[in-house]
């Protein structure tokens, strides 16, 4: 995919605004073993490749959440419990024959913590190059709170100016008004802007000034876009 812009001299370099997981951050283990591991622990036998597949299916379904669906607390305990709940329900697994609520409450800590994530292997190099070039970057991403703890215990923080969160914001992508309060709370910071995203689902709506750039591991990563800005002349 090629970027949409071309470099004007003494101009602000473009912020750019990184989704988290599927762009920086990747699970460290596939989903359906972490929910099958944790059931072993309330002594329920399940399959990690049936949950695997009923969690694919149940997120793509309700990853574009309805307006007036997303809280502004930081935290998003009711829809992942919704999510977890008809997962296993969908797999066979009755959320009633146990304490559904304390299995969620360990699965909901575990994805708080960094062992639950790992950076793809360009991420620290390429971050840090694109800094050094002074990018304005922050990170823009339909998750909660936990977010930014993942980020702080995997020393990646730093690299931002803001975290922007839906869960802090009250609206996700691809609604405008995620957009919209991102760009009030950033104008001081660009004239252009990208956001780096693995989603097409996840774009922006049009507005002047902003670019996608669409990430498609593992055929790109974040030295492509990197490249694509440099042989802009942005560099």
């Amino acid at each position: 995919m090629s970027l949409f812009f071309k470099h004007k001299a003494k101009k602000k370099r473009p912020a750019i605004f990184f989704d988290l997981v599927g762009t920086l951050l990747d699970v460290a283990q596939p989903v359906g073993e972490v929910y099958c591991k944790i059931l072993n622990e309330f002594g329920i036998d399940s399959d990690p490749r049936v949950l695997q597949k009923h969690f694919n299916e149940v997120f793509n379904a309700t990853k574009i959440r309805p307006k007036g669906t997303i809280p502004k607390d930081g935290q998003d305990k009711d829809f992942w419990m919704k999510l977890v709940r008809t997962v296993l329900e969908k797999s066979g697994i009755n959320t009633n024959s146990f304490s559904f609520a304390s299995y969620f409450e360990k699965l909901y800590s575990y994805y708080a913590r960094k062992e639950a994530w790992l950076p793809y292997p360009e991420v620290f190099n390429a971050l840090q190059r694109i800094s050094e070039l002074q990018f304005p970057l922050f990170v823009a991403s339909n998750w909660d709170n936990r977010a930014k703890t993942v980020l702080r215990q995997w020393g990646m923080a730093h690299f931002f100016a803001g975290i922007y969160l839906s869960a802090e914001l009250g609206a996700s992508k691809p609604m405008a008004l995620f957009y919209e309060s991102i760009l009030l709370r950033t104008n001081s910071y660009w004239e252009s802007l990208f956001f780096v995203e693995d989603d097409p689902q996840m774009q922006p709506p049009f507005y002047p000034g902003i670019y996608v750039y669409l990430l498609k591991r593992p055929e790109k990563n974040l030295f492509d876009f990197l490249y694509q800005l440099q042989r802009y002349g942005i560099d």
